[in-house]
């Protein structure tokens, strides 16, 4: 999960400074929050795109046979 940092933090060989967001496991989600080390950030879901809509027009309509 990613979380954003509230204070640097020194995690697996690497320093990380306030603001940067960073993925931890799942587990480890509570002790940050408990410990205000950081907060849980929402992933950006991707939007449906609306589906457009074919207005009816002289040249879109189907021409009709006649006799």
């Amino acid at each position: 999960m990613r979380i954003k940092l509230y204070t640097d933090i020194d995690r697996e060989g690497k320093s990380f400074k306030a603001g940067s967001i960073i993925d931890i496991p799942e587990d480890n989600v509570p002790k940050f929050i408990a410990n205000g080390w950081g907060d849980p950030v929402e992933e950006k879901k991707a939007k449906k795109k609306e589906e457009k809509v074919i207005k009816e027009t002289k040249e879109n309509k189907e021409e009709k046979e006649t006799k």
